[in-house]
């Protein structure tokens, strides 16, 4: 994605915006083991992601042995998007991901507080947010509206307000669905979307 907004830079303005949502809803706070095989070095699985990961330079971390309960992260998401106009929001999700698969830590609150630091944010105002539980229960809130709406997987793409695609995909597909993108838009002039 990354590659093809560089590339149509000067053509379109973008403004990247994460939504939460749960892949595994009902993983208590301390996480939970991962399956027996999962995450095996030897497995093709494991080997295609570790090989994609590298060619982007990003290590993929196997010394992880649990799923991680991730709603904590999930918020200092939210409060990212609802300070300094959402600007940081994308750089908070990139460093929430390397402590997540990089570094193999759990997305608690001392993980959420470095990347909060990391990213400039106010870490006081980020913890009263993270451990705020309404906003914990309307994280979770609308990760679950998202599933209900029939996402069931990630990364789900929206441009411009349009569900485009599921997946991750190759420069090329993003560049023809953000010329899509901008194509419905045109069609809606008064779209505020």
């Amino acid at each position: 994605m990354e590659e093809a907004m560089d590339s149509l830079s000067s053509d379109f303005e973008f403004r990247v915006r994460w939504e939460p949502y749960l892949l595994r809803s009902q993983i208590p706070p301390e996480g939970m083991p991962f399956p027996p095989g999962y995450g095996d070095p030897n497995n093709p699985r494991t080997q295609y992601l570790r090989g994609v990961a590298s060619s982007l330079g990003l290590e993929f971390n196997l010394n992880r042995k649990k799923f991680s309960n991730t709603v904590m992260g999930h918020a200092l998401m939210e409060y990212a998007k609802n300070v300094d106009g959402g600007e940081k929001q994308d750089m908070v999700s990139e460093k929430l991901f390397k402590h997540c698969f990089t570094d193999a830590e759990d997305l608690q609150l001392d993980s959420c507080l470095a990347v909060a630091r990391e990213c400039g944010l106010d870490e006081q105002s980020a913890k009263e947010f993270i451990l705020n539980p309404d906003n914990l229960k309307a994280v979770v809130n609308k990760a679950m509206s998202w599933s209900e709406k029939g996402i069931s997987g990630v990364p789900t793409f929206y441009m411009n307000g349009h569900k485009m695609f599921s997946g991750a995909q190759e420069p090329d597909v993003f560049k023809r669905m953000f010329e899509i993108a901008a194509e419905k838009r045109q069609e809606k002039p008064n779209s505020k979307q």
